[in-house]
């Protein structure tokens, strides 16, 4: 395949990861594919990038100011201190256009020397010989305790046209330069080796020997220590490495595409590796939370308001007539007539024996005022949430990923959230409703109260029995016994009622419980949807973590067509 179908398919294989969400893996792999298809339209460059790589203390910034004659980059020997690339060239369009893929900034020469920002190109502008053929790049420690730093040099390394590694005696050997060397012979990239501060030749020829590859011998060129008696031949004095790096080439073609076949085939291994194999295993574990949040089935609110309803239906039994004349019920008290004066409630009582009644008495009080000690239906259904939460952490937790992504710093899990305050405000708005509904029939005739009254209105003395059941319905079958009017009018009325007040008082109980049951209905219907929704936003949370396998498929059926034509 040729160059410009490489860099066709490169982008659109970065097109497709770049849709995934960022992780530092993934911006990394872009940075490493926009190196390469830089690499690849880079044919033969007039000038090339050539970075300095190097450890910690090697003096990277200084061989810069020496090869330069000016203090340029800011130089520490004793620790970390390029904290970014910093390159130098004649002029700014010099350095190529979009190079290392960051920002730059143009340094005024009242700031010299320049230290370098991290994920940001400092360009300086001198003059000099050397700098007509190269630009000259200054980075950060390959070995620094600062893992930005080393991100630093890495990058440098990948959009390097040319190398230039430096050590010193104490550092020739350090292993984070061993695999650099062979990435950059086996990118094909131009590299030179120079020890710094060399003060044997025989440290000199041991770097030489480290660096060479297959029997070849790698010429090494060397920068005495300033207060050494050692001065290094010509051929590789510091005026030596001036001469090479000014004579730099990109390599012949052959070797320059086989370079950059392995470049890209290597950028394809990192996307399997890095990328879509942890994203595969992710989406197993997704699969699996998912699953188990859709099996999840919501508790029972476990609230039950007929604590609340349960003295309105007896309140509106007592005011009932037919319920004195419920089966058995007007029979017993007739009989037992001695007994039924002596248990009179408190109100009938005043009015048969003194003539009144109290109507504020604490009996007839209103139990809905609040004095009755309820359950706390706000912390139940609040609770009930909490749980649904907890279980759904659980869920995540049980994969492996799962505690990777509860500490996710961006705090989406937590959005994902639902305030248990709302489940709360469930319970509070039900029992609104319920206790305006309550506060109204409380004082309310219950409707076969109000149906009798009317048939004793036509009856003879049925005047005055009204009067008296509206007192107090218990007075009904006093009045009966006292009047002796057990056959009478009223009597036969009672009597013949039995399966009209079997019928009359269930539905007068049924209206209090079907009220009951309403607002139950209504409190868990209402909950199980605020589950459902808690555990829905879950799960939109957790598919985030990871695209569909399909996406997957579709990026490494993509890199393995690039792999095959390479």
């Amino acid at each position: 395949m040729s160059s410009r179908s490489l860099d066709k398919s490169l982008e659109s294989l970065d097109a497709k990861v770049a849709a995934l969400a960022a992780t530092a893996a993934i911006d990394r792999w872009r940075s490493d594919v926009a190196a390469a298809i830089f690499h690849l339209r880079r044919t033969r460059p007039q000038l090339m990038a050539v970075c300095i790589l190097g450890g910690t203390g090697t003096g990277k910034s200084s061989l810069v100011n020496r090869l330069l004659g000016a203090n340029l980059s800011s130089a520490n020997f004793r620790r970390t201190f390029t904290a970014g690339p910093v390159a130098v060239a004649s002029k700014l369009a010099d350095v190529p256009d979009k190079w290392l893929g960051l920002p730059r900034t143009v340094a005024a020469p009242g700031e010299l020397p320049v230290r370098g920002q991290i994920d940001s190109l400092i360009v300086i502008e001198a003059k000099h010989d050397l700098l007509d053929h190269v630009v000259l790049v200054d980075t950060p420690d390959l070995d620094g305790d600062q893992p930005l730093h080393h991100a630093q040099a890495d990058r440098a390394f990948r959009w390097a046209e040319a190398i230039i590694f430096l050590v010193s005696p104490e550092k020739y050997q350090m292993t984070e330069l061993l695999p650099y060397y062979r990435l950059a012979r086996r990118y094909a990239v131009p590299s030179l080796f120079v020890m710094n501060k060399c003060e044997t030749p025989e440290m000199l020829e041991d770097y030489r020997q480290l660096v060479s590859a297959d029997d070849k011998d790698t010429p090494v060129f060397a920068i005495a220590r300033d207060d050494a008696a050692y001065e290094p031949p010509a051929q590789c004095n510091l005026s030596s490495l001036a001469q090479a790096i000014s004579s730099l080439q990109p390599n012949e073609e052959a070797q320059r595409d086989a370079g950059m076949a392995v470049r890209i085939a290597d950028v394809l291994g990192r996307l399997r590796d890095q990328i879509t194999g942890p994203l595969r295993n992710q989406r197993r574990d997704i699969d699996a939370v998912v699953a188990s949040l859709r099996a999840m089935e919501s508790p029972v609110p476990g609230v039950d308001v007929n604590p609340i309803t349960e003295q309105l239906q007896r309140r509106l039994q007592q005011r009932s007539v037919l319920y004195l004349i419920g089966p058995g019920r007007i029979l017993d008290r007739v009989r037992q007539m001695p007994g039924i004066l002596v248990r009179l409630p408190r109100t009938a009582w005043d009015l048969v024996i003194n003539g009144r009644m109290n109507l504020n008495s604490p009996s007839s009080g209103n139990p809905l005022s609040g004095e009755r000690q309820l359950p706390d239906f706000h912390a139940t259904l609040t609770d009930q949430l909490a749980i649904i939460q907890s279980r759904i952490d659980d869920a995540v937790r049980s994969v492996p990923a799962g505690p990777g992504w509860l500490s996710d710093p961006s705090q989406a899990y937590a959005e994902s959230k639902i305030d248990p305050a709302e489940a709360g405000k469930i319970a509070d708005e039900e029992l609104k409703d319920l206790n305006d509904w309550l506060q109204k029939r409380w004082n309310a005739t219950p409707r076969d109260t109000v149906l009798l009254l009317k048939l004793l209105r036509h009856l003879p003395g049925g005047e005055k029995l009204t009067q008296w059941t509206e007192a107090a319905p218990y007075l009904l079958a006093i009045i009966v016994a006292a009047h002796h009017a057990i056959f009478g009018h009223v009597d036969l009325m009672i009597l013949g009622g039995y399966s009209l007040a079997t019928w009359l008082t269930e539905k007068l109980s049924n209206e209090v419980a079907s009220r009951t049951r309403q607002a139950n209905r209504a409190i868990a219907m209402r909950f199980e949807r605020l589950a459902r929704r808690q555990i829905r936003q879950s799960i939109a949370w957790i598919e985030s973590q990871a695209p569909r396998l399909s996406e997957i498929d579709a990026i490494e059926s993509m890199a393995n067509d690039l792999q095959e034509s390479l």
